[in-house]
């Protein structure tokens, strides 16, 4: 094994600059893989936190304003204790809560922005998995007290203190002209809730609600965490029927309180992930193959310059293996090495990019262990079909006739 790697790296230092000019297409090909996959892992990763930050593995029940039984027109009535009747009632339920979702402009000092408020309860931080970077999250008192009090999103916290260096906790943010304090600032979670202050739903209702609604109606939603994932359909509709009786829609009316399909919506864009996986794979293909174009091209040029040598070596024994296996290595080893510096020069990119910062709904690239391994696995592949005929080349030469060869 070391004789015939020893063979092929004489074979292609006796044409460095050939042999480098060739692994060009070979390095750009392996480069443009690690970086496009790179650049879609991380989409993937984005997108699998916002949908678990939306709340994938939730039941999210929407009310309407109305609902229509027998042609009539009747007003849906958002009660909050429907969220502790389906936790008491169903056995599935583990933990659910009510929730208001609307926007707001709110005010620190001169700045100005529009940011989500979730006005909720304190089963919220379980049902949501909220982490929670400093502070604390809102507790029973400050529900039962309407105390005015907020947790802050990421990018709510950067938006308004950013660049300040003043201490956010216990810091005001002025909402419809109320002010409310700061009590706990969430972890990055890449979500809709970074860009939203939590409070109290009785504080929102006390405070707020009569001030009419900032940007839109906004929405009134239950959460309910289930204790097993695999009972998501039959425990939706067992609770659609229950909020039926208790509310008088009919229960097969699914536009009175609407379930959002996060997992519908998440099987959607995991299809054009996949699709931008094949698309990103085919580029590198396309490429890869135009290297080995040029691989095969230098190795039928190898073997007509050493004709001679091919013939001298099968007269003084050497096998048909011997000679296929020579030029295969030549080719699989200019593959390997022009593979190894492109995934080299493509993590080296990454990492570059890594440091950038991104544009807005950018995502960070990640390279991942399998893309490495896949890529050499397809180059290695691309290699040994790229020294294939070379090699049958070289094997099939007439002794007689090659050493007879100027």
């Amino acid at each position: 094994m070391n004789q015939l790697l020893n063979i092929a790296l004489r074979g292609l230092s006796a044409n460095r600059l050939r042999a480098v000019l060739t692994m060009f297409g070979v390095v750009w090909g392996i480069a443009t893989v690690i970086i496009l996959v790179a650049v879609i892992n991380g989409f993937r990763i984005s997108n699998e936190k916002m949908f678990q930050d939306m709340g994938i593995d939730l039941l999210v029940m929407e009310y309407s304003r109305f609902y229509i039984k027998e042609g009539t027109r009747y007003p849906l009535t958002f009660d909050e204790e429907d969220a502790k009747f389906i936790q008491a009632n169903h056995p599935e339920i583990e933990f659910s809560a009510p929730q208001l979702e609307e926007w707001r402009e709110m005010q620190v000092g001169d700045k100005k922005e529009w940011f989500g408020i979730n006005a909720t309860t304190p089963e919220m931080k379980d049902i949501r998995g909220y982490i929670l970077e400093a502070g604390r999250f809102i507790t029973l008192v400050d529900e039962e007290n309407s105390s005015k009090v907020i947790v802050i999103g990421a990018r709510v916290k950067e938006e308004f203190f950013g660049e300040s260096g003043k201490p956010v906790l216990g810091s005001l943010i002025a909402i419809s002209g109320k002010h409310f304090q700061i009590v706990g600032i969430l972890a990055e979670r890449a979500g809709f809730s970074d860009w939203a202050v939590i409070m109290p739903i009785s504080t929102y209702k006390n405070s707020l609600a009569q001030l009419g609604h900032g940007g839109g109606w906004g929405n009134r939603v239950i959460y309910a965490k289930l204790k097993q994932q695999s009972s998501y359909e039959k425990t939706r509709e067992e609770i659609r029927s229950m909020l039926s009786a208790r509310h008088g829609f009919e229960a097969d009316d699914d536009m009175a309180i609407r379930f959002r399909d996060f997992q519908e919506r998440r099987a959607e864009a995991n299809k054009m992930l996949i699709i931008l996986f094949l698309i990103t794979y085919l580029i590198g293909l396309i490429t890869l193959a135009i290297g080995a174009v040029g691989v095969m091209n230098i190795m039928l040029v190898n073997v007509r310059e050493r004709v001679r040598e091919i013939g001298l070596r099968k007269a003084i024994g050497a096998t048909i293996f011997s000679i296929t296996a020579q030029f295969l290595a030549e080719a699989l080893l200019l593959m390997m090495i022009g593979g190894l510096i492109g995934i080299v020069f493509g993590t080296f990119v990454v990492g570059i990019l890594r440091q950038i910062p991104m544009p807005e709904g950018f995502p960070t690239p990640i390279v991942t262990i399998p893309t490495i391994y896949s890529a050499l696995i397809v180059n290695i592949l691309v290699g040994a079909i790229a020294g294939a005929y070379p090699a049958y080349v070289a094997a099939s030469l007439d002794p007689i006739l090659a050493l007879r060869s100027e």
